[in-house]
């Protein structure tokens, strides 16, 4: 089936995920909107649009509220290609200490875009999530992980089938997340290459998807809160993992 021109291209707004879009790849941005306001600011990428004969307009705030669907855009949209997104093979495939994280039904691309945005911090190979569509490549994602999007890669499966099969071939550990079974986060040394499965708030991970991993990891805490949310439980574990690299 050949896929649309539309497709192909998303908007990046927000004054981190542009600067870093176009420190990273120049080439795909296609069009450029910027407010008044945010010339002096955006002024590399209006060069640049302007060294390659791509469009730019200077438009008034309200405009870019229009084209974003949204008002939290900083002064600035970018059109632009879609970022190549490794396979999940490719992916697995990274020498070296490995990290992966795993997210099922984590749908909502404020939480992703959050997990990504810590995922940068710390170094993270990739993060690897099902769900019913793919949200990484979206404004709202790529806005909320401030630049994050464009150093972690985000692949988007409709099964671990295929991710467990690989994974076992590679050689790495996997482990659920849970608020209340398993070793706790600060007895566990993480092996060589691991993948870190957690799940949408409220429901987890699945039992099915749960009794296939090597084991568990549970967030030590005071107890006076069921569970975290998952964004800030991914900060608690590679927090950690970062931590026992040094």
């Amino acid at each position: 089936m050949k896929t649309s021109k539309k497709n192909q291209e998303m908007k990046v707004y927000g004054r981190h995920a542009a600067l870093k879009l176009y420190e990273k790849r120049p080439q795909d941005i296609i069009r450029a909107y910027i407010t008044q306001e945010g010339v002096f600011d955006y002024r590399p990428i209006i060069r640049h649009c302007a060294d390659h004969k791509l469009a730019y307009h200077v438009v008034e705030k309200e405009e870019l509220d229009t084209i974003a669907k949204a008002t939290h855009h900083e002064g600035i949209i970018l059109l632009v290609k879609n970022k190549k997104i490794p396979s999940v093979k490719e992916m697995l495939s990274e020498k070296g200490r490995s990290l992966i994280i795993a997210l099922e039904s984590v749908e909502n691309p404020h939480n992703l875009g959050a997990i990504m945005r810590s995922a940068a911090h710390y170094g993270v190979t990739g993060i690897i999530y099902q769900a019913k569509v793919p949200v990484a490549q979206t404004a709202s994602a790529y806005r909320t992980a401030e630049g994050g999007a464009e150093t972690v890669p985000a692949v988007h499966v409709e099964s671990f089938k295929e991710v467990m099969e690989l994974a076992k071939t590679q050689g790495f550990k996997s482990f659920a997340t849970s608020s209340h079974a398993g070793d706790t986060l600060f007895s566990l040394k993480f092996p060589e290459k691991t993948i870190v499965f957690m799940g949408a708030e409220g429901e987890g991970l699945s039992k099915e998807l749960t009794k296939k991993l090597t084991g568990s990891i549970s967030i030590p805490g005071t107890g006076n809160v069921e569970s975290l949310n998952v964004s800030n439980a991914t900060v608690a574990i590679l927090t950690e993992w970062y931590r026992q690299g040094l």
